[in-house]
């Protein structure tokens, strides 16, 4: 079946096309055009009149663990994962998320419930389901310091279960943690552990760094050899980042600086900043700000990192703030992050031949974002009427 959404704002790579219309059927863009050349919504079963709202392409999220809040939702609180999964999907697709990446950590049982049953258990569910509306990846985000961990997530490369893998070293004194006293709260407060653990937690790390370097070999050669995309965590100087390109590396999540922001930049590597990061005008964490990034031109990717809602009300912000034209803001959420981990021929852009995942969304009187409709591959799964 085909659709029509006509008096629509299309938001296309390069511009916003007032009154425009768009064709699509069970799974790509058929066709689009301007006013003067609406067809006839009669001719058409599934005829949406958009009523001048904006359509977006589904926004691409690289980062995200919310999934963990769903899982655990009060302290040692679980649900059953497929509950979560469940809700996650809903949220996510409410937020006009159509692609999601699940960001799921592999290392040590650094923090609570980022185990590796959690990754286990969330990656099963994913291949399990055939009934969730958007489309779900996992982002292996793999910490240097961990034998086991980067062996999980070899297992994971070689089975195509990933979708993007992460390099870290959360090791203290560099990178997010610049004091081994900001580790030692960050892990206390979100890890739940005692002083007597984070001194066992330090000691393994420090001993465990030194074959930080093979890991890194290792696994950026087997994620190239199946085509997997990789990514970076938290890089803090231009000489780290300086590394990543010849080992395959295409973005950069979260540079703590703005000197490893602009190198990267330099590089042609994809600069991902968080959505939160932006909404809330500064770093969760003290570090460098997402604005701050935008204003000098080098951000390239938005993610939602914790909060789903982030990702399309940031780039209203950024619109409304006049920082960046609505064009350019939105594909920070959509083409950018497709581009990056190589999924830009099909998804990302209204664009002719494209698969078809789209959001309707409307603007209120706060200048908030509210999405009305959204299609993966051409089939409606949200319709809110109000």
């Amino acid at each position: 079946m085909q659709t029509l959404l006509y008096n629509a704002t299309l938001v296309l790579p390069e511009r916003v096309l007032a009154h425009g219309w768009l064709v699509s059927d069970n799974e790509r863009i058929l066709d689009l055009g301007e006013f003067a050349t609406t067809p006839n919504p009669r001719d058409y079963r599934h005829a949406v009149d958009a009523a001048g709202r904006y359509l977006l392409p589904g926004l691409i999220d690289l980062h995200c663990d919310s999934i963990e809040r769903f899982v655990e939702p009060r302290p040692h609180v679980m649900m059953d994962m497929h509950v979560a999964l469940s809700e996650a999907d809903w949220r996510l697709a409410g937020s006009g998320i159509t692609t999601e990446f699940h960001a799921v950590s592999l290392d040590d049982g650094e923090f609570g419930i980022r185990s590796y049953t959690f990754v286990r258990e969330l990656s099963n569910a994913i291949q399990a389901r055939q009934d969730l509306a958007v489309r779900h990846r996992i982002h292996a985000r793999v910490e240097l310091t961990s034998h086991d961990g980067t062996e999980l997530a070899c297992q994971m490369i070689e089975k195509g279960e990933v979708g993007l893998v992460s390099l870290m070293d959360h090791s203290p004194g560099q990178g997010q943690y610049r004091t081994e006293e900001a580790f030692r709260y960050y892990v206390m407060r979100t890890g739940d552990k005692s002083e007597a653990e984070v001194d066992a937690l330090l000691v393994m790390k420090r001993e465990q760094a030194r074959a930080i370097p093979q890991r890194i070999a290792r696994l950026t050669h087997l994620a190239r050899a199946m085509g997997i995309a990789l990514a970076t965590h938290d890089d803090d100087t231009a000489e780290k980042v300086a590394q990543w390109p010849a080992l395959g590396v295409s973005v950069i999540e979260f540079p703590t600086t703005l000197e490893a922001a602009q190198c990267a930049h330099q590089l042609g590597l994809a600069v991902c900043m968080g959505a939160p990061n932006v909404l809330r005008g500064r770093s969760s964490g003290g570090n460098l700000s997402a604005t701050t990034v935008v204003q000098a031109d080098i951000a390239n990717v938005l993610c939602s990192d914790y909060y789903p809602g982030a990702m399309l009300s940031s780039v209203f912000k950024l619109a409304a703030q006049q920082l960046l034209p609505l064009a350019q803001a939105v594909r920070l959420v959509t083409l950018n992050p497709a581009q990056a981990v190589g999924l830009g021929h099909e998804f990302g852009s209204l664009e002719k031949g494209k698969i078809a995942d789209m959001i309707l969304v409307e603007v209120n009187n706060f200048a908030i974002p509210r999405v009305q409709r959204v299609f993966i591959g051409g089939r409606e799964v949200i319709s809110v009427r109000i």
